[in-house]
């Protein structure tokens, strides 16, 4: 229980999975909390450095980077409530970074042009309803809201860059009946959005409705077929709607590990008169190789709806906006966790985004189609000093590769500090 315990406060401090939260919504069946969980804190302090803070243009040839330490603190509370009836299960975060040193995050028209700032606030919260009525029925909402300034690229909506403080926010609510011993039907509706305070026309709220049916054909396996109707609004770009058709699988490989994946087609209809359509696919893997060895992939391909119009120019020409009709994306992303000893536990996590852009609306110097590359790489380590007290180091890396290039970037964090649960 311990290392348990362990495990899930490093992920919470570290910007991992967040309570009751999966990876990009793909497996949303088995990520209910197994046992109630009395009110339980966790607090941590860090010291670090940020070697681009601000990453537009810093590749660009006498701009540079803007390396900067810093400090950061949160406190977060989890609440788990579990009968054979009802599972409630709440979490709050705040905390707040400071930079010692103010950052300037550029407003994309010239380097060095934008809002300096030096502190950050963050805050975090989820509250995720399950209600079992009968044997056939089940009532489920997953709910959470998030300010914060860092990219969280495990949520699967992530920019390749920061962009200032943003809020985050989502209510899946959904509806599941099993029919007969092996067939049921899932039925929902997701209400999301983001919404940017220091940068124009990204801002966008997500209506999606889903359906679908669920046939067990083995006591580890079940088969789905979904549909999914997703409508769009978007700040400064055309509006969208998207059909989803997909067939998968969700199955138990072995007792320690749960395998799914779902695939088939997508078709965007946009708003200026495009229309346009692409294979579908989203895949995760969760494994304990071992009691002491956790590892979760996950990958999702399709069409993203959002940040249509980007900055399209290299370093020293003039400033150029390319508005494009669709966002070809690809994530892939691994997580995993190593319990050395009853003290010490490492962790790590990969993400790798490939994002093409095609059908440019408009005229303009713009490239007809342009492709991005962000590359985010964390490995750390927590070590117990005494009774609940760690201390903990991390190291991160981000690397963005563009045919534009001012949107290319390296970028690395360094942090230790000390962490505390009770």
């Amino acid at each position: 229980m311990k290392n348990i315990l362990l495990t899930s406060a490093l992920g919470l401090a570290t910007g991992g999975l967040l309570s009751a939260q999966g990876l990009y919504n793909i497996m949303p069946f088995d990520d209910e909390p197994t046992d109630s969980l009395p009110l339980h804190w966790t607090a941590g302090a860090s010291l670090g450095w940020d070697s681009n803070a601000s990453p537009l243009f810093s590749d660009c040839d006498g701009v540079g980077s803007q390396d900067v330490g810093y400090i950061s603190a949160f406190a977060q509370a989890n609440f788990v409530s579990k009968t054979p009836q009802t599972t409630i299960d709440i979490w709050g975060r705040a905390g707040a970074t400071y930079y010692m040193d103010k950052i300037t995050r550029s407003n994309g028209f010239a380097p060095g042009v934008g809002v300096s700032e030096d502190y950050f606030p963050q805050f975090r919260a989820g509250a995720n309803f399950v209600h079992r009525v009968n044997e056939n029925l089940r009532l489920r909402s997953r709910n959470h809201l998030t300010y914060e300034q860092e990219p969280d690229y495990d949520f699967g909506i992530a920019s390749d860059r920061r962009q200032g403080s943003y809020l985050r926010y989502s209510s899946d609510n959904s509806v599941g009946y099993r029919w007969t011993e092996r067939l049921g039907t899932n039925t929902g509706y997701r209400f999301s959005g983001v919404t940017f305070d220091e940068v124009d026309g990204n801002d966008y709220v997500r209506h999606l409705f889903y359906n679908q049916f669920r046939y067990r054909t083995s006591s580890t396996t079940v088969w789905t077929a979904a549909y999914r109707y997703q409508s769009q609004e978007n700040d400064d770009s055309a509006d969208s709607n998207s059909h989803y058709f997909l067939l998968g699988a969700e199955t138990e490989l072995s007792p320690t590990t749960v395998a799914v994946i779902r695939a088939g087609a997508q078709i965007q209809e946009v708003d200026s008169g495009a229309s346009n359509s692409s294979p579908y696919l989203e895949a995760t893997v969760r494994s304990s190789l071992s009691e002491s060895t956790q590892i979760r992939a996950f990958a999702r391909y399709g069409l993203e709806d959002r940040n249509r119009l980007i900055s399209t120019h290299d370093c020293g020409e003039p400033f150029e906006l390319g508005r494009y009709e669709e966002r070809q994306t690809f994530r892939l992303g691994l997580q995993g966790s190593y319990v050395a000893s009853p003290k010490l536990t490492y962790f790590s996590g990969l993400n790798v985004i490939m994002l093409g852009y095609d059908g440019k609306v408009g005229g303009g110097t713009a490239p007809d189609s342009l492709d991005d590359r962000i590359l985010n790489f964390n490995v750390g380590a927590s070590y117990e000093v005494s009774d609940n007290l760690f201390v903990t180091g991390s190291y991160n890396y981000t690397k963005s590769s563009s045919d534009a290039d001012i949107r290319d970037y390296d970028r690395s964090r360094v942090q230790v500090g000390l962490q505390s649960s009770f």
